[in-house]
């Protein structure tokens, strides 16, 4: 008797265990449109209209900013896409994330000085001078218009670094983050 109780209390906890591991996996890979928002970005144009940006993802699009013309798409609990037209009829496509997500033990962050000398002096790197210099790591498209793209680096220690590469030369135009 005393075993049939230790085994249904067993299979109970393991029962219990192994779900809610399998939740929350499954909410990280999971979206509740076609694509994931990373996969999204990369999809959509800065062109594209509401609708065909409805049509991209899978799902409908919220008006949240009359002002700014901005829509949202929540795709997972953690992340989305959000698109703001501004007064025109190209947008400003952008991911909503945690950093966290993007951590990667490859980033390397020990030329941030030179990066940013370089850029103070005037010089421009290209995007794949970038990558030699954060240790060989593509960074993660976050963000695009008709006139940039902005991609993030994340490092294991939480520091990051986002770059805008301006769409007409290639080049980099603009750092910000946060490097110890």
């Amino acid at each position: 008797m005393k075993k049939k109780i230790f085994l249904i209390i067993f299979l109970i906890l393991i029962t219990g265990c192994s779900s809610n591991v399998n939740n929350d996996l499954n909410s990280l890979l999971t979206s509740k449109g076609k694509c994931s928002a990373f996969e999204c970005i990369n999809n959509i144009e800065p062109t594209n209209t509401v609708e065909e940006i409805n049509n991209i993802i899978g799902i409908i699009g919220q008006l949240t900013d009359e002002k700014y013309n901005k829509y949202y798409w929540e795709l997972s609990d953690d992340s989305g896409i959000e698109v703001t037209y501004y007064s025109g009829d190209t947008g400003t496509i952008s991911v909503d994330f945690d950093n966290k997500v993007l951590k990667n033990e490859k980033v390397d962050f020990s030329k941030y000085d030179e990066i940013k000398s370089q850029l103070d002096s005037g010089q421009s790197l290209t995007y794949d001078e970038f990558v030699t210099k954060v240790g060989g790591v593509q960074g993660i498209l976050i963000e695009k218009s008709e006139y940039n793209k902005v991609f993030i680096w994340v490092a294991n220690d939480d520091s990051y670094l986002k770059a805008t590469f301006s769409e007409s030369t290639g080049k980099c135009t603009f750092i910000v983050g946060f490097v110890y």
